[in-house]
């Protein structure tokens, strides 16, 4: 037995349209499962909560990676394997887990499979409110990319997202953080272009940032881009696809499993693909080895 939670709204529709195929692998596999639909923000939280008291095998996500963060709020420590199908806009977290795969190819494989691993999440933590994030977050630049990415009508995927960043390097010029890392016992007060903390290793539709992360290493990977010119912007944004940005001078990349970030004015957030505004502080821990996900 599986549960199905779709986001017919992922992907500019993409989930729903897929829908019927995924449908109809379950049934070739004689896989019995029970589906739901979100209808509204947080939706899928609710959803997965009354999921997790009926103890299915697994739970599948038809959806981005917004819709998995939603998931795992109500999966953690739980005995119950997270499937996650490539039905998203950005699908940062399978890009990582499922490499170069497409949603039917990781269903057929993984649907009959008892293989699964421990991952780490981490638990950011700010002025009321505590909340997991699977693959990763951005401060500053990646959320003016998320509301010029709304703008964009005609592009999908990948395309979408690295148009919206080139429409933002223009426009946004960066923002002073302080930043306190608790395992290295280091402080940085700077002005930075990008900063971004991730579990996975891609970010933003396949911007692979953080090539030395490990979901199993107890460890969070930090990027950090200090304000540049144009040419070395672009630079780094193409080397970024293959993750060799974190050798250029103006990156810089640390690892550690608790940090401490604040401001002066407040923040806008992207978490796991999704907008979280007016935070001024937030700390961040790595929760080891406390989601289930099939593999």
């Amino acid at each position: 037995m599986v549960s199905l939670i779709l986001n017919p709204k992922a992907g500019r529709g993409k989930a729903k349209k897929h829908l019927h195929e995924v449908l109809k692998i379950l049934d070739v596999n004689n896989m019995k499962y029970d589906l739901y639909r979100t209808e509204y923000r947080g939706h899928a939280t609710e959803i997965a909560r009354k999921i997790v008291n009926q103890n299915p095998e697994k739970v599948l996500v038809l959806g981005g990676d917004g819709t998995i963060n939603e998931v795992i709020q109500a999966l953690v420590g739980t005995n119950i394997s997270l499937l996650p199908l490539p039905l998203g806009t950005g699908n940062d977290f399978v890009k990582y887990v499922y490499p170069r795969k497409k949603f039917d190819t990781v269903l057929k494989e993984k649907i009959n499979s008892d293989k699964s691993i421990k991952i780490d999440l981490i638990l950011m933590e700010t002025a009321g409110m505590k909340r997991y994030f699977i693959n990763g977050m951005g401060i500053g630049f990646d959320s003016e990319v998320l509301k010029n990415m709304k703008k964009i009508k005609l592009l999908k995927g990948d395309f979408l997202y690295t148009a919206a960043v080139i429409m933002t390097f223009f426009k946004f010029k960066g923002l002073k953080l302080k930043v306190t890392l608790n395992k290295i016992k280091k402080t940085l007060e700077k002005h930075f272009l990008l900063f971004n903390v991730g579990n996975g290793q891609y970010l933003g539709g396949g911007f692979r940032l953080f090539p030395r992360a490990k979901l199993t290493d107890h460890l969070m990977d930090i990027s950090m881009v200090t304000p540049v010119g144009v040419l070395e912007f672009f630079g780094s944004l193409l080397k970024a696809f293959k993750g060799t940005h974190i050798y250029r001078k103006e990156v810089s990349y640390l690892k550690d499993s608790e940090i401490l970030i604040e401001s002066d004015n407040p923040l806008v957030l992207q978490v796991d693909g999704e907008l979280i505004e007016g935070v001024k502080w937030l700390k961040l821990k790595v929760v080891p080895s406390c989601l289930k996900v099939s593999i």
